[in-house]
């Protein structure tokens, strides 16, 4: 099992891309590391505009920065 990169709390950019042209993304919160048994490290995110959270790999993920002014 690989360690996960994202620690809990962290925000990410989530981008999916399951279908040719189709694209899901947007900014997540890590909720919390799931089992990935051989595969990917994978993560429960949320976002808040959401009332669910979904699953996602790491490959899926990116950093993201907020930026205040």
């Amino acid at each position: 099992m690989s360690a996960h990169l994202y620690p809990c709390g962290q925000h990410v950019t989530f981008s999916d891309k399951r279908f040719l042209g189709s694209a899901w993304s947007g900014e997540f919160v890590i909720i919390r590391h799931l089992p990935s048994g051989d595969e990917a490290p994978r993560y429960e995110i949320k976002s808040i505009g959401e009332a669910y959270s979904r699953v996602a790999y790491e490959n899926q993920l990116a950093t993201s920065f907020t930026i205040f002014r």
